[in-house]
């Protein structure tokens, strides 16, 4: 279940756009949690279930997370649009120059049953560090139907290493000028690191430890 770097057509496909009513909302998870059986995000093998649902007018929007590859851990939700992934790099994916490799989670996003007359913004949280309100993110805008199965590799700085919460938002609106929000969905992705076997391994030997010797202190009392 290769994960393929979207840059170049996110890069053709979405124009970056500054909206006007993002202002200093915070991301916070929203959607009906569930499932898009017509999303294939571009690929193929890619679950398109355990998404953050919506979308007015006959218009069907979703956000999810996925692992990029199949060595890695799968993410895991709480069912209500917070996700949960493992930091570090996807082994074996192409490095390109100037960066250090590719998340091991991809984020990923549709947009069905859209017409010419329908927008959206996709914001994109690439920093757990910097601030979490939709206008610190990276806004790309398009009109019409979209899907993709995305990796933050491609975004400059970007630490796949880094532990935080990231957020992700996509927009729905009525109006070129995006100042009419018709619906929207949000998750926040939280990234920690994940103990090799081996260290789990040695903690467990450690605790083991640890009791023997509290009863030991135990009985010499």
């Amino acid at each position: 279940m290769n994960r393929r770097l979207t840059s170049v057509v996110m890069g053709a496909a979405l124009t970056l756009a500054s909206t006007s009513m993002v202002g200093a909302q915070a991301v916070t998870p929203a959607g009906n949690f569930g499932s898009i059986p017509e999303a294939t995000f571009g690929g193929s093998g890619i679950p398109n279930t355990g998404m953050m649902v919506g979308g007015q007018n006959g218009v069907t929007i979703g956000l999810t997370t996925t692992r990029r590859y199949t060595s890695v851990a799968v993410p895991t939700t709480d069912g209500a649009g917070t996700y949960y992934a493992s930091s570090g790099i996807s082994t074996g994916a192409p490095t390109p120059p100037g960066n250090v490799g590719f998340a091991t989670w991809n984020f990923d996003y549709f947009v069905g049953g859209a017409s010419s007359n329908d927008y959206f913004t996709l914001f994109v949280d690439n920093n757990p560090a910097g601030g979490n309100s939709l206008g610190d993110l990276t806004q790309f805008s398009w009109t019409g139907n979209a899907q993709d199965s995305s990796n933050l590799g491609w975004g400059a700085g970007f630490d796949p290493y880094a532990n935080g919460e990231y957020s992700f938002a996509l927009y729905q609106y009525s109006d070129a000028a995006r100042t009419n929000v018709v619906d929207h969905v949000a998750m926040n992705v939280n990234v920690t690191t994940t103990p090799e076997p081996s260290s789990l391994a040695l903690l467990g030997t450690g605790f083991v430890g640890l009791v023997g010797f509290v009863k030991r202190r135990s009985r010499r009392a």
